[in-house]
């Protein structure tokens, strides 16, 4: 375990430590402490981890839903007193080797966290975010361009409409269509009737206008000040050396403030209430069974750490898998699809919450489903939990504690807010970390009385404080929105006189002046390429045999658990089974297996493992683009002490697969169904780019089959069949089955610390005795590939646009390949930031470059714009060619390119990212091959390059939009000969 010679009592430049608590569970030692001028508030974890983390919070609780706090964190970002130019966060992202770099606002606290493994970058970003959230400049043209602003619809013509612009006014619109997000945005006002979480911290579209320039900047000088400060750092840097920089360089500067943050506990409701909201639905899209439906009730203080745990446990007890009591009730009785979005217990409010519902339902079943989730607890109070069940989601609870994980966003990021919620509400943030102390307190709940019982009564059954909530589709909503908008800046223009118009289009013309100039970055810090590690670090492995079977061992440090991978091809599949695979890998862990039902196996995959699933992989050859390498994944881990029962369930799934229950299939598609849906929103630039790509490579072509809009198509037209008409469909997951899971299909890799080897040698062993056997079938190619270029707009519900150009270029071991991995940071930089985000207010102006698999992206997340950004895509390609940069951009692309090449893995994904790479025959030298051509790019090859495979007459380019049929009609009248082919989600 990480130790620390910090001790109680201990006082180091101007902080004093006020605890020191080993945490044996996670390997870490936590250090609490107090600057003793200011009041504010820091902990730091001791780890023996490079990847070190820094992060300061404030809590800032709105008074209404203009987004103050979100607008704030976007424009402090914008400039401060030491580094006074206009982006110092984008512009530092292309001059640091961070792991992570970001701002994130919650309903009452904003944090600013980064990382990176580089001890001169960490300092250098520490400065940065030090003097940007304590001293940032505020400029009225940031919070213009950040929030909002009017402008003329055409600037040449005074008379033209006015129409609202800003960055995080046009994210709002995109949020606030989301019917998965509203819900949870419309519960808040009537779970927490009297405090500050009635409001819409993101801010509501309608609302946002209303924000002023002076009342951003009072609310970042009540907030943001060291006495409402939370600051967190984590890793094995110098402590003292961060404590002398944060006193020094921010809190040295100001004295002790009471400051009036404080959040109240929410005033109870003597009786239940129930209202309707309803949400965008465009009116080309059917309004049945878009209903969502949530029963939820507020419960315990944030700082009962005791209940809060049980609270967390009890709703893993009741909805944490298919076989939980009301998880099964609410999908078995037919009344919807699937989960409401935001099921579950909520502890990141002052006061927690509990919520259940269902998706995918009609208006008319509102009152049949919160009956039905009443009677269901009422059951549950009544009859209790099986020891067994108990002992389960206690192990799942372990076993999250224990994991080191970090893909998504970095390890010590989670354990953060994990606890940052009791921390900002006076709680013992030690609590939300300490797994055996609090398991024990339970423990002795649990052998006094029916403590869960008793919880369900408490905080449920017997509780007046329910909401139940109604979000239904209104086909006539976003019109009558955008009427409201368009009359509001009518009545707003009667008022302006010809000066004032003047003016508008003046602040206008200024932005963009600013936007356009080239700024000095010279008092900005930044690395040197030599400061880039100059190969990447080899992940060891060593093969055996096993049962007939090559086995790959990676010893990582995995604080006593056990990873497994299999990779099984795909390549001997009938065609019309193809596009079924998805589906089938959903499917595999969801369903009976050998004489279990499908409650019976989830059941036992929550006692005894971290989670079993399989999913889809594509690898694209490295040194070609005509062939692909198509594979089912199938993974599980566990603790060490059950590494046994783990591969018993992974032999009963993988022999004998049960697809007879044709209503749990049913239900699964439907759920998969609603899901897919639901990430439109924040994902429609993906679906957009896959799209666009699908004709261009084979490997391009199976994604979008796989994993795109023709996929959800697919499940649509099954999620419309009835339990009795899905016969086929299950005779085809059976063959599907007898195809794939054969014995020699089965090739495996195990991640774990080497001590348990030993054990998992024979369990492993017995595994792949109980497969059946099968002779592997020699590779074929896919169905023959025809390229195909297209210009196709995807119409669904969505207020703002996501738009993509992609182009065809090489394969991995291409040398051409580092030049483009240039070009996409360059661009995405240097222009696509500035002309999408910043001047057509976006919420994301995008490149990127699949090196594996030879796409070249130009993406726009959010926008309010189409045809405009397809035109500055070409805008974009001429400037690469044209070399409208210099070397010192050059450099900053290829910190960037290294930011992520070098981002860390856990200790899980470390072994089954390089088995992939093994598999795919990506090996360490190409790696490194690329990452010397990409140190050694200069200017002229950029510029060929990009002449080479973007150019108009070179290109090999297709069109992908996700947006509204309004918008996608109006940009065909835009677009003329290059108009989109539009077809409905």
């Amino acid at each position: 375990m990480a130790m620390t010679t910090w001790k109680t009592g201990t006082r180091r430049h101007g902080f004093t430590v006020t605890e020191v608590t080993p945490l044996p569970e996670i390997n870490i030692t936590l250090v609490q402490l107090q600057h003793d001028k200011t009041g504010a508030r820091m902990i730091h974890l001791v780890a023996e981890d490079p990847n070190n983390l820094f992060a300061v919070g404030f809590r800032t609780p709105p008074d209404n839903s203009t987004g103050v706090a979100h607008i704030l964190e976007h424009t402090t970002l914008c400039g401060s007193r030491k580094y006074p130019v206009r982006d110092p966060f984008f512009s530092m992202l292309k001059r640091s080797l961070n792991t992570f770099m970001n701002a994130m606002t919650a309903s009452d606290w904003t944090l600013y966290p980064f990382s990176s493994q580089n001890h001169k970058d960490f300092f250098n970003l520490l400065g940065i975010y030090l003097d940007a959230t304590f001293f940032p400049l505020l400029n009225e043209q940031d919070f213009r361009q950040e929030g909002h602003r009017i402008e003329l619809a055409d600037p040449e013509n005074p008379k033209s409409p006015l129409i609202y612009k800003g960055v995080v006014y046009n994210e709002m619109k995109g949020a606030m269509s989301d019917p998965s997000s509203l819900l949870g945005r419309r519960l808040g006002p009537a779970l927490f009737p009297t405090t500050t979480y009635r409001h819409n911290s993101g801010g509501e579209p309608e609302e946002i206008p209303n924000l002023s320039w002076k009342e951003l900047r009072d609310f970042h000088a009540s907030f943001y000040h060291p006495s409402n400060a939370y600051f967190f750092t984590y890793g094995n840097f110098d402590l003292g050396e961060i404590l002398a920089v944060i006193d020094q360089q921010a809190l040295t500067r100001f004295e002790r403030r009471e400051i009036s943050s404080e959040v109240p506990p929410e005033t109870r409701r003597d009786k239940p209430i129930r209202l309707e909201e309803t949400f965008p639905l465009d009116p080309g899209t059917p309004t049945e069974k878009q209903t969502m439906v949530q029963v939820a009730w507020l419960t315990c203080d944030i700082n009962d750490s005791l209940d809060r745990l049980a609270l967390s446990l009890l709703a893993s007890l009741l909805l944490g898998n298919p076989a939980a009591p009301l998880y099964k009730a609410l999908l078995d009785s037919g009344l919807g699809a699937n989960l409401a979005p935001g099921v579950g217990y909520h502890d990141d409010f002052r006061t927690t919450f509990f919520a259940a519902g269902l998706q995918g339902t009609e208006p008319v079943h509102t009152e049949t489903i919160e009956q039905l989730i009443l009677d269901t607890l009422e059951q549950s109070a009544r009859d209790g939990f099986s020891q067994e069940r108990i002992e389960g989601i206690i192990h799942r609870l372990e076993f999250s504690v224990k994991e080191v994980t970090g893909d998504q966003y970095p390890y010590p990021l989670g354990l953060l807010l994990r606890l940052i919620g009791s921390w900002i509400h006076g709680g013992a943030p030690v609590e939300a970390l300490r797994f055996d102390a609090q398991v024990a307190q339970l423990r002795l709940k649990l052998a006094s009385g029916p403590y869960f019982q008793d919880l369900i009564r408490r905080y449920l059954l017997d509780n007046p404080h329910r909401v139940t909530l109604t979000l239904k589709p209104d086909t006539g909503l976003k019109e009558k929105q955008e009427q409201a908008t368009a009359e509001r800046l009518e009545q707003l223009r009667k008022t302006l006189d010809a000066e004032q118009i003047r003016a508008i289009r003046d602040q206008a013309s200024a932005l963009e002046t600013a936007q356009e100039k080239e700024e000095d970055l010279s008092c900005l810090p930044t690395l040197e390429l030599t400061d880039i590690p100059a190969e990447e670090q080899p992940v060891s492995s060593t093969v055996g045999n096993l049962d007939g079977r090559p086995v790959r061992w990676f010893v990582q440090p995995t604080n006593g658990i056990s990873y497994v991978t299999f990779h099984l091809p795909t390549t001997n599949l009938p065609e019309d089974l193809l596009p079924l695979v998805p589906t089938f890998c959903t499917l595999l862990t969801q369903i009976g297996a050998a004489g279990h039902s499908y409650t019976d196996m989830a059941e036992r995959m929550e006692a005894t493992t971290g989670g079993i699933h399989a999913r889809t992989v594509i690898l694209d050859e490295p040194d070609r683009l005509d062939s692909v390498q198509a594979l089912v994944s199938i993974k599980g881990k566990a603790l060490v002490r059950n590494q046994a029962p783990m591969f018993e369930i992974l032999a009963d799934i993988c022999s004998a697969p049960d697809f007879t229950d044709l209503k749990r299939l049913h239900t699964v598609i439907n759920q998969v169904k609603t899901s897919l849906e639901n990430s439109i929103p924040g994902a429609g630039h993906s679906y957009a780019a896959r799209s666009a790509a699908s004709g261009l490579t084979p490997a391009a072509r199976l994604r979008e089959l796989w994993n795109g809009l023709k996929q959800l198509r697919l499940i649509k037209k099954l999620a419309d069949k009835t339990p009795d008409q899905l016969g086929d469909f299950a005779d085809q997951m059976k063959t599907l089955a007898g195809v794939l899971l054969q014995k020699d299909n089965f090739d495996c890799a195990i991640t774990a610390e080497e001590a348990s080897f030993s054990s998992l040698a024979p369990a492993l062993e017995s595994f792949f005795t109980r497969i059946p056997a099968g002779t592997r079938a020699t590779s074929v190619p896919l169905a023959s590939f025809e390229s195909k270029l297209q210009h196709r707009g995807w119409a669904t519900s969505v207020p703002v646009n996501y738009v993509s150009r992609v182009f065809l270029t090489i394969p991995f071991t291409h040398p051409d390949g580092a030049a483009l991995m240039v070009l996409s940071k360059l661009l995405r930089a240097n222009f696509l930031h500035r002309e999408i985000r910043e001047k057509g207010g976006a919420y994301g102006g995008l490149a990127s470059y699949n090196a594996e698999g030879g796409i070249f992206s130009l993406l726009s997340y959010r926008d309010p714009h189409l045809a405009r950004t397809l035109k500055i895509y070409d805008d974009a390609v001429q400037w690469a060619i044209a070399g409208t940069f210099d070397q010192e951009h050059i450099k900053e692309a290829i910190l960037s390119i290294f930011s992520d090449l070098d981002r860390p893995l856990s200790p899980g994904s470390r072994g089954s990212q390089e088995f992939a790479n093994i598999c795919q025959g990506l090996t360490l030298e190409m790696r490194n091959a690329l990452r010397r051509r990409v140190l050694a790019m200069d200017r002229e090859t950029l510029m060929t390059v990009a002449a080479r495979y973007l150019a108009p007459d070179k290109r090999i380019s297709s069109v992908g939009v996700v947006a509204s049929e309004a918008a996608l009609n109006q940009a065909n009248l835009e677009l003329g000969g290059e108009s989109l082919e539009i077809e409905r989600i």
